[in-house]
């Protein structure tokens, strides 16, 4: 057997034990082994053993010159001897126009922390989770900037340096991070299922997991989507021209009736190498903005104020009388699409009844339509239209071609007959003057013009109808702010209202349970103007705008190689500044559609995989910590007087948590998701069927809640969004599972870093139902006043204060310039981002309720918790920006840039100058004139 292995620091004991107990003792050192061998050495062992002992003489005598010549010089520089010092230089770089750290190295000047070595303290977590997280947390870190200077460099500084933005973005950070991690534990789920199964015979969950197979599959097998071309759209097409009637006509006698003279003004002014201005695209992105609210049932808009002019009309504009047969059709054209979701002239949507005395009873409002381009704005853009009209013209063609509109389907005009008589026979019977040739009627021109010249002529009109349209609706700002929206009329007085459309008819398509007494208004004056526009266009340019609204909204489930889709790319390319040829990435797009076809199976899968009852259980906890210190801080609120202070205790307790996954579906229960798909047949070949069969499964879902009390345990948002919201109507804050991640959440985390990322989100949500739009709902999501003029002024103070507070702060567009935050359309977001005050209050009282010992501390993190829990904070805002999206962004964005969102409002938080030392005057802690404190 041969000797046994010596032992180690971390080895008390061999690891095989000897049967020699000479051999196998453990206290023989070196110099009893070279005194008492344990037999004869040779000669060269002498030799050997000499010169090391005399090299460890050496050695000793070095160390110890070494060592006093170290204390000494300590002892020079305590006295301020020393005439070297060290400096960390910064190497930086510039990227889209933001300067960001590359490297540091040590020069003479500053002072560098050495790493420790040796054991750890006890009270250092050494986990693997708090491994990672602290090296997540030194990663980021710029620890060569003063935090009391610029704190987002500080905190961010190191994160920002290590990534790049993907080419096919405008800007990337925390957020896009952990939505691309969702996507791949999304991804992973879809990868481990088979691509075939049996799901008549399939459990609840399998059969699920087929279905979320197949969406993903039908949307990712480009080839087929290539080969079935335009034949899923056809009939939808078909069935517009069948009910309403064909779009290529060869003659209309309203032609030459309807003045078009402004129709062609923009022709030829787009060129290759045209840009949307910036201006533009930030018109566009703000409309986004406030359509994403919208649907997310966040308030957009500020405090009540006086409506526009001319908002109230007469609403029984239509004296002369209905044309019942055109009526008739535009009335079951209309029911059609609409129960599609294709947008077209009007549009009719089921909400809450915010202004209503029950704001959870579904009632029935109505919109104006939106158009196709991404903003009012747009079209009035001369280049735009002539390169939307070229669009629409290739869709047009492309569609009579593959339905054979006109010889199947062609309702023809009396000129029409009239022309043909003329052709064939001439007149049975001699007119008037009949003796006199030249006087006798011509027929019009027969127009045998090319089908692509017919449609590309037919486009503008089309066109120009639908800027028409647009232009008589109202500015997003004012129809999506319920303070001008709401405005309810009687059922019967809407139908009288709206000349070309039978209301009750088309309502009755829809079979509600409960018919609406009253439909709310968006915007009264738009019926007037979009019935007069309607009764003064042909049908045939009619019939034009319903076939594109159709192939504009199903384009994208077309195959890439598809005409109709190949026309919207090259559109969507210059209106989102992709460059020409860009492929889609094809992923993202099918992950998207799979969430609108089965988006709670995926969040089903999701929780599974990376959410834990645990995980609810303790945000809902955090949440309603937040909660409990709002609600006692509330009466030490200086400038509220007592019955205002405890009508916002009474909102503030009446807030309804929702974390992780809805309850309506069940997202924690198979069989309750299959009953919500139940209705929904998806097939791995047919991702346009998918997708319409989902479209009228939401749309009859829909209309089956109206009049009735909202199921308060569904959602707007899917598990896994990255994203959370505060609805005013519904007096609800949402957090799905997909923002409890890290840098978010995670359920291993120290409680500071807990509270200081997931409890600044919560507290943020929160807050939104006491900023300068949630404030204007009571306890009971209705539309009030419900606050006391004296604190609604001094509300209105202290939100002005901050509102010119970041007005000041500003990004650099590509040359240097200085853009500046517009500080009332970003003042509801940053009232909310001062939220981060209560999630301080409320984990310092956590710590005194439920953490008994001292909390585990993170290996190489020297900073107290209460440092780490603003670094925390501070992480979620990490984000690199192209300058032309910051630029574009400052200006229609509700919220701050990412640097003032978390700049601004430490700056304004005193516990945070505590917590890091900031002297008075310093960056981060400004003069007291200079801080704005509202809640």
């Amino acid at each position: 057997m041969s000797a046994p292995r010596a032992s180690t620091d971390e080895e008390s004991a061999p690891l095989l034990q000897g049967t020699d107990h000479a051999s196998s003792r453990t206290d023989r050192n070196f110099f009893s082994a070279l005194t008492h061998p344990t037999r004869q050495l040779t000669n060269l062992e002498k030799v050997l053993a000499a010169g090391g002992v005399a090299l460890l003489i050496l050695a000793g005598t070095f160390i110890g010159l070494f060592t006093g010549a170290e204390v000494a010089l300590g002892k020079e520089r305590a006295k301020g001897g020393g005439k070297t010092e060290w400096r960390t230089a910064t190497e930086t770089r510039t990227v889209g126009g933001a300067t960001t750290v590359t490297a540091t190295t040590t020069a003479p000047g500053s002072t560098v922390t050495a790493v420790p070595t040796g054991k750890p303290a006890a009270d250092v977590c050494l986990t693997a989770e708090c491994v990672q997280l602290a090296a997540s947390i030194i990663e980021s870190l710029n620890t060569t900037v003063d935090p009391c200077e610029d704190f987002y460099e500080f905190a961010n500084g190191g994160w920002i340096s290590s990534h790049d933005i993907p080419a096919d973005r405008g800007l990337y950070g925390a957020f896009h991070a952990v939505a691309d991690r969702n996507k791949q534990i999304i991804l992973k789920v879809l990868n481990s299922i088979p691509s075939t199964s049996d799901s008549s015979v399939a459990d609840a969950d399998t059969a699920n997991r087929h279905k979320l197979k197949a969406a993903y599959d039908s949307c990712l097998d480009v080839e087929t989507l290539n080969e079935v071309g335009m034949k899923p759209l056809v009939p939808l097409v078909e069935y517009v021209i069948d009910k309403f009637g064909a779009f290529d006509v060869k003659y209309s006698k309203d032609e030459e009736s309807i003045s078009w003279s402004d129709v062609q003004d923009w022709e030829g002014t787009y060129g290759k190498g045209y840009q949307v201005p910036e201006r533009l695209a930030g018109e566009g992105e703000r409309a986004n903005e406030l359509r994403v609210a919208k649907k997310e049932g966040r308030v957009v808009g500020g405090e009540a104020a006086d409506k526009p002019a001319g908002l109230e009309v007469d609403m029984e504009v239509s004296k002369r009388k209905k044309d019942g047969e055109r009526q008739t059709r535009i009335t079951e054209t209309l029911a059609f699409l609409h129960s599609r979701g294709v947008d077209a002239l009007v549009g009719f949507n089921i909400e809450g009844d915010a202004g209503g005395e029950d704001s959870q009873i579904q009632s029935l409002w109505l919109y104006q339509t939106f158009g196709t381009l991404p903003s009012k704005e747009y079209y009035e853009e001369k280049p735009i239209l002539d390169l939307y009209q070229s669009a629409i013209a290739g869709i047009l063609t492309s569609i009579a071609e593959h339905t054979g509109s006109q010889s199947n389907s062609e309702k023809r005009d009396y000129a029409d007959d009239v022309a043909e008589v003329f052709e064939v026979a001439g007149w049975p019977w001699p007119w008037p003057g009949d003796d006199k040739p030249d006087d006798k009627p011509k027929p019009p021109p027969k127009q045998d013009d090319p089908l692509s010249e017919r449609m590309y002529r037919l486009a503008a009109k089309v066109v120009a109808f639908e800027r028409d349209l647009v232009r008589a609706g109202a500015d997003l700002e004012y129809l999506f702010n319920p303070h001008y929206a709401y405005n309810p009329y009687p059922t019967s007085k809407v139908d009288k209202a709206l000349s070309f459309l039978d209301v009750r008819t088309y309502l009755s398509t829809y079979a509600p349970r409960t018919f609406p007494a009253n439909i709310t208004v968006t915007y009264p004056p738009y019926l007037k103007a979009v019935s007069k526009i309607v009764d003064q266009t042909p049908d045939h340019v009619l019939a034009g705008y319903f076939v594109s609204r159709v192939a504009v909204t199903f384009a994208d489930v077309l195959g890439p190689k598809v005409e109709v889709r190949k026309e919207m790319r090259r559109l969507q390319e210059v209106l989102k500044g992709i460059k020409k040829g860009t492929e889609e990435n094809r992923v993202d797009l099918c992950l998207n559609y799979v969430d609108g076809i089965v988006g709670f199976i995926a969040g089903r899968e999701f929780v599974k995989e990376a959410f834990s009852p645990e995980a609810k259980k303790e945000g809902e906890a955090i949440i309603n910590d937040i909660v409990d210190a709002f609600y006692n801080k509330l009466p030490h609120i200086s400038w509220m007087d007592k019955e205002s202070a405890e009508a916002a205790q009474k909102k503030a307790k009446a807030i309804i948590p929702k974390v992780g996954y809805p309850l309506t579906p069940n997202t924690t229960d198979a069989e309750s998701l299959q009953r919500w798909y139940g209705r929904t047949e998806v097939e791995g070949d047919d991702f346009f069927g998918n997708v319409l069969r989902t479209t009228l499964a939401d749309v009859s879902r829909t209309w089956m809640s109206l009049g009735r009390q909202r199921d308060r345990q569904t959602w707007e948002m899917y598990p896994q969004t990255v994203n959370a919201y505060y609805s005013p109507p519904d007096g609800e804050i949402v957090f799905p599972a997909g923002i409890l991640q890290p840098p978010f959440y995670s359920q291993e985390w120290p409680s500071h870093l807990k509270y200081g990322a997931f409890g600044a989100v919560a507290a943020h949500e929160l807050t939104h139902a006491f900023d300068n739009s949630g404030s204007q709902y009571d306890e009971q999501g209705r539309l009030r006043q419900w606050w006391t003029n004296t604190t609604t002024k001094a509300f209105e103070e202290r939100a002005q204060c901050i509102s010119k507070q970041y007005s000041k702060y500003f990004v650099l567009d590509g040359e240097g310039k200085k853009v500046f935050v517009n500080g009332n359309l970003t003042n509801g977001e940053d009232i909310a981002d001062s939220g981060l005050a209560q999630a301080y209050i409320a984990w310092k009282d956590s710590l005194s309720m439920t953490e008994t010992d001292k909390p585990l501390r993170l290996p190489g993190l020297n900073y107290t918790d209460e440092q780490l829990f603003f670094v925390a904070y501070a992480r979620v805002w990490a984000q690199v920006t192209r300058p032309a999206v910051a630029v574009q962004r400052v200006r229609t964005d509700p919220h701050s840039p990412p640097y003032w969102r978390a700049t601004g409002t430490l700056r304004n938080l005193e516990a945070f100058h505590s917590a890091w030392g900031c002297k008075a005057g310093s960056g981060m802690n400004p003069p007291k004139k200079d801080q704005c404190v509202l809640w």
